[in-house]
């Protein structure tokens, strides 16, 4: 199940997205129109990747319904900034002069000038990074920017529990496949990711399109959640 979890948040259309922001490059330079409209698939397609991915995140689900809200504001922000960041480097779209002019047209330059900086800190290996992503979606930082929420977990223990296991994991994986000189040397990598991500997540606060995306996914996984809950009270007393 953990397995397929952080399957989930590559699989359904990021990939297949940017090798065809890939392929249509030198193609379409001359017809900026199109591409713009393939770069703007490709964004949905991580904003969407990430709304699936926490519906179906079993750990969100355990939570208690005010931590669920919480954790899930800052998760959907912060996966939103990784998953874009790591999906960037990873199929170099870095390399594509249309698509770096179409996202700079569409949040600014400062926001890629983060990335530039940041990508130095993503990680080759794919299964690092999912695990990665699987810990800073955890991580409550940024929930203070809501101000429409509490941010006070009523369970903070079994946030810190869930964190605690994809750190555990994330540290036993290291070890076993770089041994504990490289592994160290990773996991400081991932730190300084993870640090880099959270500027970016801090900067995209005040980018009116991102945040609209965000609360979109927020709104649609909160239904959802509250579907399930629903549903399974009704099994539950059946």
């Amino acid at each position: 199940m953990q397995h397929e979890k952080l399957h989930n948040l590559e699989k359904p259309q990021i990939l297949p997205f940017s090798q065809r922001l890939i392929d249509a490059h030198d193609d379409l330079k001359s017809n900026y129109v199109i591409y713009k409209g393939l770069v703007e698939e490709f964004l949905v397609s991580i904003y969407k990747t990430v709304e699936q991915y926490l519906c179906f995140n079993d750990d969100l689900r355990k939570l208690s319904s005010n931590d669920r809200s919480i954790i899930l504001r800052s998760a959907a922000d912060n996966l939103c900034c990784m998953s874009g960041a790591f999906i960037m480097q990873h199929c170099h779209l870095y390399d594509l002069d249309a698509y770096l002019k179409v996202i700079n047209e569409k949040f600014g330059k400062s926001p890629m000038n983060i990335h530039f900086w940041a990508r130095k800190f993503v990680d080759p290996d794919i299964v690092l990074v999912k695990l990665s992503l699987s810990l800073f979606a955890f991580s409550e930082n940024t929930c203070c920017y809501y101000s429409n929420t509490s941010d006070n977990l009523t369970n903070p223990i079994d946030i810190l529990e869930i964190q605690n296991k994809y750190v555990e994991v994330t540290w036993k994986y290291l070890l076993y496949k770089y041994g504990y000189y490289n592994a160290m040397k990773r996991f400081l990598n991932i730190t300084l990711w993870l640090a880099s991500m959270n500027i970016l997540a801090v900067h995209a606060q005040s980018l009116p399109v991102h945040v609209h995306n965000v609360n979109s996914i927020i709104e649609q996984t909160e239904l959802t959640l509250i579907l399930d809950d629903v549903d399974q009270i009704i099994e539950i007393n059946q």
